[in-house]
């Protein structure tokens, strides 16, 4: 019994691990991709440093020169006589005269005549939003052209003129904003500014 424990420890010292000697029969390769990486980097400074001489060689600066301006022509230096130092010349300081601003004028608010005249502005009242009828002559027997509706703006042109059929009606002869002309009753007429004014 010893002797196989002998002999088996001895097998198992004389034995290598398996893993070891798959590894130490491997050979390590290099890669040949760190091959090229370090062929390009060694192109490109090669590169680099042949231009950096070529520079050199043409003694060309890095920096750009400027180019002429077209239109401006270059100055030159003033020569100064001998012995004398150039002072500069202060411009003279130009004193502006104050502008006054006008004060604005207040734009005086437009009042209503007091009464009714040709060439006055009269608005339309009193109808209780029924408005009022223009018609084709001073009375009411004419045609009713249309009607002027409440709180619209006439223009009377004539008048006043008395009722045809001896009615106490007073008659002004007017034209509204769209142009259209009649006869109304002064009843329903008060003075107003014109409508631009409003």
């Amino acid at each position: 019994m010893k002797d196989i424990n002998r002999q088996d420890w001895q097998t198992r010292k004389s034995r290598r691990p398996r893993r070891i000697e798959e590894a130490s029969s491997v050979e390590i390769g290099f890669p040949i991709a760190w091959v090229l990486i370090g062929a390009l980097a060694g192109l490109l400074v090669i590169g680099l440093i042949g231009l950096g001489v070529v520079n050199i060689i043409r003694k060309q600066s890095i920096t750009p020169t400027p180019s002429a301006i077209p239109g401006l022509a270059p100055t030159q230096a003033i020569a100064q006589p001998a012995g004398q130092q150039a002072t500069p010349t202060i411009p003279p300081v130009v004193t502006l005269e104050p502008t006054l601003t006008p004060t604005p004028t207040e734009t005086p608010i437009p009042v209503a005549p007091e009464q009714l005249a040709p060439s006055v502005y009269a608005r339309v009242v009193g109808t209780e939003g029924a408005g009022v009828s223009l018609r084709a002559g001073p009375g009411t027997n004419n045609a009713r052209l249309f009607v002027a509706p409440e709180d619209s703006v006439l223009l009377l042109l004539q008048g006043p003129r008395a009722d045809e059929n001896q009615e106490e009606f007073i008659w002004w002869y007017v034209r509204d904003a769209d142009g259209q002309e009649g006869w109304t009753v002064q009843d329903f007429l008060e003075p107003t500014v014109p409508p631009a004014a409003q």
